[in-house]
């Protein structure tokens, strides 16, 4: 959910009429402005907001009770336990519905894995009893592992919670607007491949300074992202440090694993025979990564096999395929001149290669008509099809039928191919044709979808008569459906 639509659903919680206080969670990776949208929300409706940090629980609740005792004007408020905590809390909507935020609950269950049972507990039956009132409780988070155990299972919360939103960067539609209305396509596409749809890393972490026209990229890659002095230079390594689900736990494995995904090993047994360790040995850390949205797992739309691997954002893929295999050269060389004698052309082939693809299949999910594609996108990935005893990698598959239909008798609606930096034209078509022919009766029908940012006229003029075809280029991938 993005943050505009994160902002409605908090709202409508808020003025909800129950009389009895309620609870929402709210959570998502760092630096997405979840702390920003509560802060406002809280400032709106004139309620309380505490951020917690890492450290004992008798650190956190006497910050919270110095936080608590400045919003009632009574000096600080001494807090001997979570319970005595949530009580003073839920009393805050003695007078009606009330927002009270606890951010970062993550580091709050890192101290003391108990205060989810405290709080289940005072909004049960009896704890109401004992606390009247429409306290609104917003836990947030980005240990997004954690915070989603909140309501998994036999989880205390499981049935207390009214509202959980997980929140996502924008996509690269909202994003292309930090850039500005008139903003060049091209670069658009070029700044999300390195910061995405983050907020935080379009403002604050780039000194609020981003590209102002084709020509700047360069210059602003090198300063707010290559350089050593750039605040985006460590953040990946900071972001796993900060998750306490990872940050106890073979951290090194952690990072190999992404490092092998970004560079091209996307499956179970690819980043086994990179690393050189048995799958079930990696199994473990490749499925806490997936828990905690470092990492994505992708089932494939029309195919029974095994699933394939990406990084969770832009701006990881970036890191693992640029700055951290090339950290020597960045470090011991002008970043400048790293860029444009080898970096830039690496960036060209793993990181807006891979960043476009997704853009492709987020553009079918999101905004495409369906007649665009032929009917209703139930499933959208990447796949591969066996043209001549070759297997050719599929962009785009486009695939309908309900998530009990297995994967290999599903109607395939569309394909396409996806490339960033190419002009396509009548071969690459051809190859799509092949491909289709490929997949059997179930693909006759299949449109053919084409996504660059141009095509050679003969292209254009050809699919102008064949409505199987749709070509996207980078004006219909950011207005058009």
């Amino acid at each position: 959910m993005d943050p505009n639509a994160s902002l409605e659903h908090l709202e409508s919680f808020l003025g909800s009429a129950a009389p009895q206080a309620t609870l929402a969670l709210l959570y998502g990776r760092r630096r997405i402005g979840k702390s920003t949208l509560l802060m406002s929300l809280v400032e709106r409706h004139q309620g309380f907001y505490w951020e917690a940090t890492r450290g004992e629980s008798a650190v956190q609740l006497s910050r919270l009770g110095e936080a608590l005792g400045d919003y009632l004007g009574v000096g600080r408020i001494a807090l001997e336990s979570w319970e005595e905590a949530i009580r003073r809390l839920l009393q805050l909507g003695a007078m009606g519905p009330l927002p009270i935020v606890l951010d970062e609950f993550g580091y709050v269950l890192e101290a003391d894995p108990t205060v989810d049972s405290t709080i289940a507990t005072a909004l049960g039956p009896q704890g109401r009893r004992v606390n009247p009132g429409q306290a609104r409780l917003i836990l947030c988070g980005s240990a997004i592992a954690m915070m989603a155990a909140l309501t998994q299972g036999e989880a205390a919360l499981r049935g207390r919670t009214g509202l959980e939103i997980v929140m996502q960067p924008n996509d690269f539609r909202a994003a292309s607007r930090a850039l500005g209305d008139r903003t060049d396509l091209a670069l658009a596409a070029r700044v999300y491949a390195v910061i995405g749809g983050v907020i935080g890393y379009a403002t604050d972490m780039v000194d609020y300074d981003l590209p102002r026209h084709a020509a700047d990229f360069d210059r602003w890659i090198v300063a707010r992202v290559l350089s050593s002095a750039a605040t985006l230079h460590h953040e990946a390594t900071t972001l796993l440090a900060e998750d306490p689900t990872l940050s106890a736990t073979r951290t090194m494995m952690h990072h190999s694993i992404l490092g092998s995904i970004a560079n091209g090993a996307i499956t179970a047994g690819s980043i086994s025979k990179l690393l050189r360790r048995p799958a079930s040995n990696l199994d473990p850390a490749l499925k806490r990564l997936v828990s905690a949205g470092f990492v994505v797992r992708r089932d494939d739309p029309v195919r029974s096999q095994r699933p394939t691997y990406a990084l969770a954002d832009c701006f990881l893929q970036f890191h693992y395929a640029i700055l951290e295999p090339h950290a020597t050269l960045l470090r011991e060389r002008d970043p400048r001149e790293a860029w444009q004698q080898r970096l830039a052309a690496t960036f060209d082939s793993q990181v807006r290669g891979p960043v476009f693809e997704e853009q492709a299949r987020v553009w079918v999910r999101r905004f495409a008509d369906h007649t665009t594609l032929g009917g209703s996108p139930d499933h959208v990935g990447p796949s591969v099809a066996s043209v001549g005893g070759t297997e050719c990698q599929l962009d785009v598959v486009v695939a309908a039928g309900s998530d009990g239909v297995p994967s290999a008798d599903r109607t395939v609606l569309a394909i396409g191919e996806a490339k960033a930096g190419m002009t396509l034209g009548p071969d690459q078509l051809r190859r799509l044709e092949k491909s289709r022919a490929s997949l059997g009766e179930r693909a006759a029908q299949a449109k053919l979808l084409m996504f660059a940012p141009a095509f050679t006229q003969s292209l254009i003029t050809a699919s102008g008569k064949r409505p199987d075809v749709e070509l996207v280029d980078l004006d219909r991938l950011y207005t058009g459906s």
